[in-house]
């Protein structure tokens, strides 16, 4: 393969497939004793030719912009759901789980911040997103967050952008606050949270370590050997879902 180039975001023309590192550090509230250990989430993406890949230690998200089709992939039991991005939520999950998400609704609002950020050389600026999650009239979780991004990346942000909205989708977000999402420009280069849950609290940071051309690995955006194929999502796909859109790791 070819010798990955290290540079700032500028420095990048995407002749080759970009990839890069965003580890997710989480930092649980020391009350919660001995289970208050710090974690650290892989997570990467590899950015093709109208094709990116979203890839975490058991799951690999894989968008066909040209086809225009999500492949989800677990990589530990060894299945994969072929999605079209305009399905509708309906068809995807089992019937037995979409009453339970129907419980469930995301809010949340999103204002321009006077924050910025400097990541791998460029200047981002900030975006807070206030969130939470309701089950009738009982408050679930909230979150807020700073989002730092840039659209200047030498590569399709928006296939990030609209796999994480697809993501989101499967949880009813409210319209006003969906679009907010959809109006971020860019891609996040970096990210602060803080989400709470009951008396629970919890501190997150994203931020990207490394962004570099290089060539993927074989099979990077197509479906591994030997996994069977799944018609529908199920509601451990969709909770992995939510982990991911939303990191809630909460013990």
């Amino acid at each position: 393969g070819r010798a990955p180039g290290r540079h700032g975001v500028q420095a990048l023309a995407a002749r080759a497939d970009l990839h890069f590192v965003a580890p997710l550090r989480v930092e649980p509230a020391p009350e919660w004793g001995r289970q208050a250990t710090n974690l650290t989430i892989s997570r990467e993406w590899w950015f093709g030719r109208n094709v990116m890949a979203f890839v975490t230690q058991d799951w690999r998200y894989v968008f066909d912009k040209t086809r225009n089709r999500i492949l989800v992939i677990n990589l530990k039991d060894g299945y994969f759901v072929d999605a079209a991005m305009t399905a509708d939520v309906g068809d995807l999950v089992d019937p037995g789980f979409l009453d339970v998400l129907g419980r469930y609704r995301v809010y949340g609002t999103v204002t321009r911040s006077p924050q910025k950020m400097t990541v791998l050389g460029v200047e981002c600026p900030g975006t807070v997103v206030s969130e939470w999650m309701a089950s009738g009239e009982q408050h679930l979780f909230d979150r807020d967050r700073t989002i730092y991004a840039c659209s200047t990346v030498p590569f399709d942000w928006r296939m990030a952008r609209d796999l994480g909205m697809w993501m989101i989708s499967f949880f009813r977000p409210q319209m006003a606050y969906f679009g907010g999402l959809r109006s971020i420009d860019g891609f996040p280069l970096a990210e602060t949270d803080i989400a709470a849950r009951n008396t629970q609290r919890v501190s997150y940071s994203m931020i990207v370590t490394e962004m570099y051309e290089a060539d993927p690995p074989a099979g990077i955006y197509g479906i591994p050997a030997e996994s069977s194929r799944h018609e529908k999502l199920t509601q451990r796909d969709i909770l992995a879902m939510r982990q991911i859109q939303y990191l809630m790791y909460f013990y």
